[in-house]
């Protein structure tokens, strides 16, 4: 399916999941500005994706929201961690960088919309391993 762009027009709370490790997945049904409605669980009660009035890029499959994290408002820089004082990311090799990347966008993924394919997990990992060396080029 193609994704869409559109305006988050509501988002109400509709329930929780707990999983057994302890984690808990909130789930909200979404109305999009074009008419567009489906269902997102997010692992944040207050969550950014799911804010009223945020323009986002996504699809929607069997009444799963899926967001498109590279090509929406949620990418932009307010989103990238910072770093104060003398606390800095370890970083010893180019494998940990790839090994947290994936690793971060299987989380993603799994945590807040089920299973994906291989594909998305790809597009998510390099889009964080991306941004992870940018900010690291702007921290030397």
């Amino acid at each position: 399916m193609k994704d869409k762009v559109s305006k988050i027009a509501t988002s109400k709370f509709s329930n929780q999941w707990t999983n057994p490790s302890g984690g808990t997945t909130y789930y909200f049904d979404i109305t999009f500005e074009n008419g567009d409605v489906g269902a997102i669980g997010t692992t944040d009660m207050n969550s950014e994706k799911v804010r009223v009035g945020n323009q986002v890029t996504y699809s929607i499959i069997n009444n799963k929201i899926k967001i498109n994290p590279m090509s929406n408002e949620l990418s932009g820089s307010q989103f990238r961690p910072t770093y104060s004082g003398n606390v800095k990311p370890k970083t010893n090799s180019h494998s940990q960088f790839l090994g947290f990347a994936f690793s971060y966008a299987k989380d993603l993924i799994i945590a807040g919309k089920g299973m994906k394919d291989v594909q998305e997990l790809n597009e998510v990992a390099r889009y964080i391993y991306n941004e992870i060396g940018n900010i690291m080029n702007e921290n030397k």
